[in-house]
């Protein structure tokens, strides 16, 4: 009877996790259009890109960075 009840909880337990993936990953949900009163809300609500963006030379940031540190610690031990 235990081992009867245990393969029934596990069949369940099974389907259930089929079905949260099918909710997860297949269904999709509705698509919803812009309206006139969205259209019209102020644009700073969205963000300006989605994603991320490479940077073309990467050297120059970091050397930036690194100047800006150095005068930071440079200010700290003048004081």
């Amino acid at each position: 009877m235990k081992r009867r009840v245990r393969k029934i909880a596990n069949f369940f337990a099974f389907n259930l996790l089929f079905f949260a993936l099918y909710l997860n990953f297949i269904h999709k949900d509705k698509v919803v259009f812009a309206t006139e009163e969205q259209s019209t809300a102020p644009a700073a609500a969205n963000a300006a890109f989605s994603g991320t963006v490479l940077v073309k030379n990467p050297e120059k940031y970091l050397e930036h960075k690194q100047a800006t540190e150095t005068e930071t610690v440079a200010q700290s031990t003048a004081q």
